[in-house]
């Protein structure tokens, strides 16, 4: 019956979604897709000191991501390996010793011990997402359940 209701009213309270799910304008494009993703929804609103400062929607996100201009963007190996590493401890909260990222030719190797599979996938995957790297030798190891 909800879905009925939800799929043919014509009153706003049926068919909005609740609760309200909002972002602060100073999130991050992370942040935000995780949200939008997270949620199942395609818009979001921006609320700063508890106002509506605007909307956010999915295409407006992916617009921004890829008009990022070369210039914004890292290259040669040594700077590459700086934004691997700022990934992978921003966004995973992973830094040396645990893992060490070095590059060579484009190349990250990811070299360290993690506890778990999902960690050594994840900090491979946020190497992978840096753009100008050319491919991630993953020698991360996992530690002994000892």
């Amino acid at each position: 019956m909800a879905d009925y209701v939800k799929a043919r009213s014509w009153r706003v309270k049926d068919v909005m979604s609740t609760p309200v799910i909002s972002a602060a304008p100073t999130a991050t494009a992370s942040q935000l897709a995780e949200l939008l993703q997270a949620h199942d929804i395609k818009h979001l609103p921006v609320v700063e000191n508890g106002r509506l400062a605007g909307m956010i929607s999915r295409r407006d996100l992916m617009r921004a991501l890829l008009d990022v201009p070369r210039q914004c963007t890292a290259s040669g190996d040594e700077a590459l390996g700086i934004a691997v590493r700022s990934r992978l401890d921003a966004e995973l909260e992973i830094t040396p010793p645990m893992v060490n990222a070095t590059v060579s030719n484009g190349v990250v190797t990811l070299r360290g011990e993690v506890e778990t599979e999902l960690e050594r996938s994840a900090a491979r995957v946020a190497a992978e997402s840096v753009r100008g790297v050319g491919g991630v030798v993953n020698k991360i190891t996992l530690a002994s359940a000892w």
